[in-house]
Formats: structure tokens, sequence, C-alpha cells
């Protein structure tokens, strides 16, 4: 049973009460988002709403009579440029969950909730500190936070949330928010969502998205429809659509409002305000491996059919070959769901165990050993004998439903060779 937080959100809209997938970088062990919004009051201080998701693959479950059982804390504290706390709070969280798989990560699954701030205008150092009760393990994320001026006869945005769906509900929308910076799949729909405070005497607006890389080049860009105003405070959405080519890095998401021409167009020529955020597009596969992807498509031997790897091998550039390399891994990860993919894991940690237990005339990975281990992995019984001749030494490595191979070491320097064919199409097979 998945347990999300629910409350009136970010810029007043119903955060729907599913659970989200755990969007983690994989430098932070569970992930913020803060948003700033205009308060109703225009005096009043603005909003801050601190997001968190708390993967379930980081706590730790105990079998109870209700299910299996994490319970967390989160701590919050706000300090001022002077140091001075002006917020301290502390709240608990518990999850009940029958299937342990999904307690293991296996479906990405996240608790989420949300808590709101009142602050001034300004530059904060926020401090949050998450315990895993049962585990007995606490994570902390610390960071900068700029709360922007929200002028009161000036067009303005919220911070741009990123969200997984919206559904509207009167003249409100219910939504389902994306918490963190990294987007860990193209395929998937998101959008951007803001309040709009514009003065009164412009009766629509329009938004126009755009994702500019480090360098400033635009690699996607588009425009919502229409809105409508009413009241201080309009909410407003556009759907992104991110390049399925779209390499890894770090890259601006800009929002910018416009007025309407007399068309009903947007008129993308006068800007009435703009906001922006990060998104990070990360690398699918481990940077030790990519350290030398010429090496790392080479070994796919074990696990790609000769078409994949010639076609990964056809890029013109190496970047077109990486991207070829990823879009071959996503096919066969077993939670595509979730940032980690734990069957090229596996593959290279075996490359790695290979590399270091097997070498002798080469490198680990392409001694007959060595591909044994890559493509079956540790076998169950391991048998060492001289051979009839009692010439040489041999070892038998056996495997369930009774698969065995035999290595031989003619030449007695502790080159084993192996005796026994590989099956047909014997390849790598990620099993949990």
């Amino acid at each position: 049973m998945n347990q999300t937080f629910v409350a009136i959100g970010m810029l007043g809209a119903v955060v729907a009460p599913s659970a989200l997938l755990a969007q983690a970088p994989v430098a932070s062990p569970f992930v913020i988002d803060v948003i700033h919004s205009r308060a109703p009051e225009l005096l009043e201080r603005p909003r801050c709403d601190v997001y968190a998701a708390v993967p379930y693959s980081l706590l730790n479950f105990v079998e109870l009579d209700t299910g299996n059982v994490a319970e967390y804390t989160l701590s919050t504290i706000i300090r001022d440029s002077t140091g001075r706390k002006l917020v301290d709070s502390l709240y608990r969280r518990t999850i009940i969950e029958d299937e342990i798989a999904v307690t293991r990560g296996s479906t990405g699954a996240a608790d989420n909730s949300v808590r709101r701030y009142r602050l001034p205008s300004g530059t904060y150092r926020m401090e949050l500190v998450l315990r895993d009760v049962f585990g007995k393990r606490d994570f902390s994320i610390s960071q900068k936070i700029v709360v922007p001026v929200f002028p009161e006869q000036e067009a303005s945005m919220s911070s741009v949330m990123l969200v997984r769906e919206v559904e509207q509900r009167g003249s409100r929308y219910a939504i389902t928010p994306f918490i963190g910076d990294v987007i860990w799949s193209k395929d998937m729909q998101l959008f951007a969502f803001v309040d709009c405070y514009v003065p009164r005497g412009i009766p629509r607006v329009g938004l126009q998205w755009s994702i500019t890389a480090p360098d400033n080049r635009e690699v996607a860009s588009g425009l919502g429809e229409p809105v409508d105003l009413s009241g201080s405070s309009t909410q407003a959405f556009v759907p992104l659509s991110l390049p399925q080519r779209m390499l890894p890095g770090t890259f601006q998401l800009r929002l910018r409002l416009h007025t309407l021409d007399a068309s009903g167009s947007i008129d993308t020529t006068s800007t009435l305000a703009e906001r922006s955020r990060t998104i990070i597009i990360p690398r699918s596969s481990s940077g030790a491996v990519l350290s030398d992807l010429a090496k790392a498509i080479r070994q796919l031997i074990y696990v790609a059919d000769q078409a994949d790897i010639d076609m990964i091998n056809a890029g013109a550039t190496e970047a077109e070959k990486l991207v070829q390399f990823d879009d071959f891994w996503k096919r066969l990860d077993p939670t595509p769901s979730t940032v980690r993919n734990e069957a090229f894991e596996a593959f290279y940690d075996r490359i790695e165990q290979a590399n270091q237990r097997f070498k002798s005339y080469t490198e680990g990975w392409l001694t007959d050993m060595g591909r044994v281990f890559v493509i079956y992995g540790e076998p169950l019984q391991v048998d060492r004998f001289s051979t009839q001749s009692g010439m040489s030494v041999a070892i038998r490595w056996t495997y369930p439903n009774n698969l065995m191979f035999t290595f031989e070491d003619a030449s007695g320097f502790g080159d084993f060779r192996l005796r026994t064919p590989l099956p047909a199409g014997a390849k790598y097979r990620y099993r949990r």
C-alpha cells in the first residue's frame, strides 16, 4: 500500500495522492524541490514550499502484522545570511507496503511530502536531515535558496515546477509533481507548471518554453495555449517535449510569459516575466565504464548480438555512439522507471570482477574463464582435479540445471582454456 502526503501544495494546486517514482540524482540520497510563490495576501511573506521524495530503497522496512513498514523523520532548518535560525521543523512519516520487491526499489516508488514556510525575499541556507528510524541511518542535504521578490504592480511568475500529471478541477488543477532536476527518461510526459501574477488590464497571456545547453544553444522550445486570467493569480502549464537524442548534461528550462497579439496568438516579442530552473539529463551508464567507450562497446559481445554492436559503432561521433549505447541498455533495464539500470551495473561489475580474478595473458574479461563468468556469474560448485594424462590441471564449474564447464591449464602457467563448448547463443541475462 503506497502512501503519499496529500496537501494543498505549490501554487494552491492540489497534490494528487499517488506515489511518485523516485527521481534521485546519483549524488543525493533523497530529492527535494523548493518552489517559491506569491502569498495570496500581497503584504505577507512569499510562500516557500519544500517538496521531498524519499525512495523506498533508501529505507529499512521491517515486517509487521500490518505489512512491511518503514518510518523516517525529516528535519528542516533554514537560516538567514547571518546564520540566524528562522525555521526549525521536524515531521515523521510512516510507509506501509505489501510487496517486498517494491520496498527494495523494484518499481522505483518513493514517499513524497510537502511542507510550506513563509520567508521574506532574500538568500537563505536550508539544511534537511532524513533519519531512517529502523535502519538508524541519517542522510542530509544542504543548499542555498533564494526567495525572489514578487512586485505588486508588475507581472511575475512563481518558480517553475515540473509536473507529471495535470487534471482540471473547476478553476484549479490537481497536479502530480515530479520532484527534482534529474529527468531520467526522455519518454515521459512532463509539464512546466507556474502561477502567473499579472496586473489588471491584461485579459489573456501565453507561455513560451525553451531548453538551452550550457553554451546557450537552444535544444528544444514550444508554446502553450493562451490562458484566460482570473483574479490576481492564475495557474498555467505547458507540455514539454524533450528531443530523443538529447545528450547527457545540465540544461536550463526557461519559461516566458507573453501577451497576445491582435489575432490572439502569443506575441513572443514582448515578455512580461521570465523564470528558469535547472534540468539534468543523466548518463544512464557509469562514468567509470564510459571512460573508454570503445572498450565498453567491445565488451558487449557477451550480452549483445553483432547487429546491435554494429548499430552502436555506426555512430559518426562518440556522442552518437554513446546515445546508441545508452539506448541498448535501456532496452535491458529491469526497472525502466528508476534512475538505476541494474542489468547494466551487474554486467559491468562482472567485467570488473573478471579482470581482477582471471587476468593472465590478456585482460580477465577476455579469458575463457572471464567469458563464462561474465555470462553465467558465480558457479554453484568448483572442482579442481588432474586430467587423465596427469600432465595438467583442470577446473570444472557447475551451474544450475547441471550446466558444467571444464577448463584446462595445459601450459602449466595458469592459462585455463575452456574445453567444454558454450551453448549456442549463450549471452548474459540479468537475474535478480
